[in-house]
């Protein structure tokens, strides 16, 4: 029987192993688009990674599962996919995220750095201080993260509704929303946002979905928090909206330059991280142990699945392709 060959990145190679159960060589390459990677992908049967080129389609004879680190496979050139290969994702990364988003949202509301910095040179702000409890909050989008942020938000005491691009009756009322909208409402429901948090991937119907319109709807004290990806959300009207004091503040995790390795990269051309109304962090809102526990397992237990001709879960390609 020969044994399967997995190749992934150096890092995530640890991990795989020790969930794996069955034989298998693990490959791994010190960056996802390198030819390190390259050289392992050509003799693999899957590849665990963010990243699958155009020019490696015509190298991987033996592929037959790409599987992405985490919910966003936008890396992945699902038109150079060869045909028979699937391409899987994971999610598990809800709870974690939600968390951060609350963290921050209650950092922001509060104005917690600003009050940190003052008194550390002495000077005292007052208050009082608003609560979260009342606020209202808009999701862009409903899947895990949206959703498991609107049951954090009705913990809390906040009005919640949502824009998605599947809006139902039935949808709103299984997450308690007050309101649900489509991708085109979000400039209306922006008008009585508080708080928006960016939770879509990247896709053609949503880059730049947040962009001058929406930014100019909210309300001049309401705060973006974007979670979902970079480039939904345009990074110069951004930074002008904030610079120019018609947003209160925002808090960035998801960005629209990243390092291959361990180069230093400036995260967007948007001078965002100057700012201070801006908190950023470096794209680790759901990297969570708990989330990578979650991951690592399904991970490997679809690679069982392949191994025995089992449903896969989570197929995003081909997508016809059923998943569990």
């Amino acid at each position: 029987m020969t044994t399967l060959r997995i190749a992934t990145l150096t890092p995530f190679a640890d991990r795989l192993r020790q969930n794996l159960a069955i034989p298998a060589e693990v490959i791994a390459a010190p960056t996802e688009g390198g030819d390190e990677m390259f050289a392992a992908v050509r003799d693999a049967d899957v590849l665990v990674s963010g990243v699958f080129k155009t020019d490696w389609t015509a190298h991987v004879p033996k592929l037959r599962l790409i599987h992405a680190v985490g919910a966003g496979y936008d890396g992945i050139q699902l038109s150079a996919v060869p045909a028979g290969v699937r391409v899987a994702n994971v999610y598990g990364h809800d709870y974690g995220i939600a968390e951060y988003v609350f963290m921050i949202m209650a950092a922001l509301n509060r104005e917690l750095f600003a009050a940190d910095r003052d008194l550390r040179e002495g000077r005292w702000r007052g208050g009082p201080l608003r609560e979260l409890r009342g606020r209202t909050l808009l999701i862009v989008g409903l899947g895990h993260i949206g959703r498991e942020v609107a049951r954090w938000a009705h913990f809390v005491g906040m009005r919640v509704s949502a824009v998605t691009e599947h809006p139902s009756e039935e949808r709103r009322q299984a997450a308690g929303l007050e309101r649900l909208g489509s991708l085109a409402d979000l400039g209306d429901f922006a008008r009585d946002a508080q708080f928006l948090v960016v939770a879509v991937p990247h896709a053609a119907g949503t880059a730049n979905l947040v962009g001058e319109a929406v930014l100019a709807a909210l309300q001049p004290d309401a705060y973006l928090v974007n979670v979902g990806r970079g480039p939904v959300v345009d990074q110069w009207a951004l930074y002008r909206a904030l610079s120019d004091g018609r947003l209160a503040g925002a808090a960035v995790d998801v960005w629209y330059h990243y390092p291959e390795s361990d180069e230093v990269v400036v995260p967007a051309d948007a001078p965002l991280h100057e700012l201070p109304n801006v908190i950023v962090t470096p794209h680790t809102a759901g990297y969570t142990e708990g989330t990578m526990r979650h991951r690592w397992a399904a991970i490997a237990e679809n690679i069982r699945r392949l191994t025995t001709g089992e449903p896969l879960a989570n197929v995003v390609w081909p997508r016809s392709q059923g998943s569990t």
